[in-house]
C-alpha cells in the first residue's frame, strides 16, 4: 500500500468488530461501496478465535450466546455457521473464603440461610428496579438523577438495601464480573440500565437458559469471517484511523498510509477509542466529554487447556463461583466433542488488576492454586497456559464493555448514539438491547447502517 493510496465509498466504516462487520454487511447487502478500516492486523475487536493445530479453538474474547439475543443467532444462521450448546451436566462448585462446596441449580451451597434471603431479596430488588429504567433513554427514569448520583457501592453498601455482609459481597462480586470494574465506579442507574437491557441480571449470571448458553461451532469470530470473506476486500487491516473530516459533501478519514473519501462514516469502536480520533470540525461538546468519561472494564480470559475434561467425568460442569479469590468465575470452554478439554478462568476488576501486578510465574500459581482447589489436582497441570488481558491492547485497552460513573448517563448519555453531521456511532454501548453482548453490537450496526441508508 503506497503513501498516497486513496479510496473513494460510499461508507466508510471504522472498526471491524462485530457491529462494524454487521453495518458494513448490511450495506454492501443494499448494493453500497463499503470500506472497512481496522487498525489491528486480525478483524473481530473485543472477539478473537484461534484456532488450534488440532482444530479445536479458544475464544480469547466474547465466546457465548443466549436466548433471547435474536440478532447473534441470526446472523450466524445466515452465514452458515451452526451453534452448539454450552456443557452444563454435573455439579457447578461454589468456593466462600477458601472452601467448596459442589451444588446444582442457581443457588449455591455453603451459605448460611440469612445470607441467601438477604441475597436473594438483594437480586430481586435490582431486577425490579431495571424495569422501570428505559433502555432507549435511561437517563429519562424516574429519580434518574438520585440513581445516577449513587455508585452501585454505595447502593450495596446500605444494610437495608442487602442486610447480610457476604450477600453484599456476592452481589458486589457479581456487579465486578459484569463491569470488569469496581462496583465504586458504576453508578447505580448504569447498573440498572445495564440489567433492563441485557434481559435481567438472572439471564446474565446463569448459564443453561441464559447468556452463557449456546456457543458458535468454530468460535465467535467464525461469523466474522465467513462475513468479511463475502465483502469483496473491503476490509483494510493495519489501518488505524487517525482523523476525520467532515463537510458538506463527505467525510475523509485518513490513516498512515491511507485516506478514504465517502459520504458518510460510521465508527464502530468503543467510545473511549473513539476519542483517540482526531475530529474537524471538532467533537461536539457532550459527544467529546461523553467518551472522556466512559472507561472500559479490567478483564482478564485464562485458557487451561488439558489432554480430556477430566471434570466432566468426575461429575462438574466445569463452572465454578468463588468470593474472596481473584479468579472469580471458570466455565467450560470445550468444542461440541472434546478432546482437548479446555477450561476457561475469569478475573475481572481490582482483584484482576492487583494479580496482573505479579511476575508471570506468581500469577500462574495464583490461577492454578485456585482451579485445583475446585476441580481436583489434575486441574493444576494443563497441557497449555495462556492468559489474556484486554487492556493491554492497544486498539481495545479494556473490556468487557464501558461503564459509566456516577453522574455521567444524565449529564452526557443522549450524545451517545445521536450522530454528528454525517459521523454515525455503533458499538455495542450504543445498543439499547443486549448492551454489552455481541448480540447488542450486531443491533447497533443494523441501525447505524439503517440511519447511512436513509440519510444516503
Amino acid at each position: 500500500m503506497s503513501a498516497t493510496d486513496d479510496l473513494n465509498a460510499d461508507v466508510c466504516v471504522v472498526g471491524a468488530g462485530y457491529s462494524g462487520l454487521t453495518a458494513a454487511w448490511r450495506l454492501h447487502q443494499a448494493g453500497r461501496a463499503v470500506v472497512v478500516l481496522e487498525a489491528r492486523d486480525r478483524i473481530g475487536g473485543r472477539v478473537w478465535t484461534e484456532t488450534r493445530p488440532d482444530g479445536s479453538w479458544v475464544d480469547r474474547g466474547a465466546g457465548w450466546l443466549g436466548p433471547g439475543q435474536d440478532r447473534v443467532y441470526a446472523l450466524a444462521a445466515e452465514m452458515g455457521v451452526p451453534t452448539y450448546a454450552q456443557y452444563v451436566q454435573g455439579d457447578n462448585v461454589f468456593e466462600l473464603h477458601g472452601a467448596t462446596h459442589r451444588y446444582r441449580g442457581l443457588i449455591p451451597k455453603g451459605l448460611g440461610w440469612w445470607a441467601l434471603l438477604a441475597f436473594g431479596l438483594g437480586f430481586a430488588r435490582l431486577d425490579r428496579m431495571s424495569r422501570r429504567v428505559p433502555i432507549d433513554a435511561p437517563w429519562q427514569a424516574r429519580d434518574a438523577l438520585r440513581l445516577d448520583a449513587l455508585s452501585f457501592a454505595t447502593w450495596v453498601g446500605r444494610w437495608w438495601n442487602v442486610p447480610s455482609r457476604t450477600a453484599r459481597e456476592l452481589l458486589s462480586t457479581t456487579v465486578e464480573g459484569l463491569f470488569a470494574s469496581s462496583c465504586a465506579e458504576v453508578s447505580l442507574l448504569n447498573v440498572l440500565f445495564h440489567v433492563h437491557a441485557a434481559g435481567g441480571l438472572e439471564f446474565q449470571t446463569r448459564v443453561e437458559g441464559g447468556a452463557e448458553n449456546d456457543r458458535i461451532s468454530g468460535g465467535m469470530q467464525a461469523v466474522l469471517d465467513r462475513i468479511a470473506a463475502q465483502m469483496d476486500g473491503a476490509v483494510r487491516l493495519g489501518a488505524p484511523v487517525r482523523s476525520i473530516a467532515q463537510d458538506a459533501s463527505g467525510v475523509t478519514l485518513s490513516g498512515d498510509a491511507l485516506r478514504v473519501r465517502a459520504a458518510r462514516a460510521i465508527v464502530a469502536v468503543p467510545p473511549w477509542q473513539s476519542g483517540v480520533i482526531r475530529y474537524a470540525p471538532p467533537l461536539p461538546t457532550d459527544r467529546a466529554l461523553l467518551v472522556q468519561r466512559t472507561p472500559a472494564g479490567y478483564a482478564v480470559k485464562v485458557a487451561l487447556v488439558y489432554d480430556d475434561a477430566f471434570w466432566r467425568a468426575d461429575g462438574l460442569s466445569g463452572e465454578s463461583v468463588a468470593l474472596g479469590s481473584p479468579v472469580a468465575l471458570t466455565i467450560d470452554g470445550c468444542g461440541p466433542t472434546p478432546p482437548p478439554g479446555i477450561l476457561h478462568a475469569f478475573l475481572a476488576g481490582p482483584a484482576a488488576q492487583r494479580w496482573a501486578r505479579l511476575d508471570a510465574a506468581a500469577r500462574r500459581a495464583v490461577v492454578l492454586d485456585a482451579v485445583a482447589r475446585r476441580f481436583g489436582a489434575a486441574a493444576a497441570t494443563p497441557r497449555e497456559y495462556s492468559e489474556h488481558c484486554w487492556a493491554d491492547e492497544e486498539w481495545t485497552r479494556g473490556c468487557y464493555m464501558a461503564h459509566y460513573p456516577p453522574g455521567v448517563l444524565t449529564n452526557f448519555g443522549p450524545a451517545l448514539r445521536a450522530p454528528f453531521d454525517r459521523i454515525h456511532w455503533a458499538g455495542t454501548e450504543t445498543a439499547t438491547r443486549s448492551n454489552g453482548f455481541v448480540d447488542g453490537a450486531i443491533r447497533a450496526g443494523e441501525r447505524a447502517a439503517e440511519e447511512v441508508l436513509s440519510a444516503l
